[in-house]
């Protein structure tokens, strides 16, 4: 996990260096978008910034697909768990007691 931290803020920070290089760069570089012209050096971080967010939301939505399963699976062993303690209370079998042993 320390390695996907490093690897995560090394590449934000990638992000945010490129962003700033061109930004003292080339400043005048534009990219043309139905809203107007955008400077180049707030597309860089915007579409990273974008992709975490999708990222995110699909860590999400994969967290609580989990939890669900998780839970079904929980009320199934409750179930099995309840049909075994049934079966047990129906067929009690008792231990041959050795009588020149204790009790324990």
């Amino acid at each position: 996990m320390k390695l996907a931290h490093w690897v995560f803020l090394l590449a934000s920070l990638g992000v945010v260096v490129a962003g700033f290089y061109l930004y003292l760069a080339f400043p005048f570089l534009e990219v043309p978008t139905p809203l107007g012209p955008w400077p180049l050096y707030y597309l860089l971080p915007g579409a990273y910034a974008l992709g975490f967010l999708v990222g995110g939301a699909y860590a999400l939505a994969l967290w609580l697909w989990g939890v669900g399963e998780r839970r079904a699976l929980l009320r199934e062993v409750r179930r099995l768990q309840g049909e075994v303690n049934a079966l047990k209370r129906e067929r009690i079998e008792e231990i041959p007691r050795i009588p020149d042993r204790e009790e324990v």
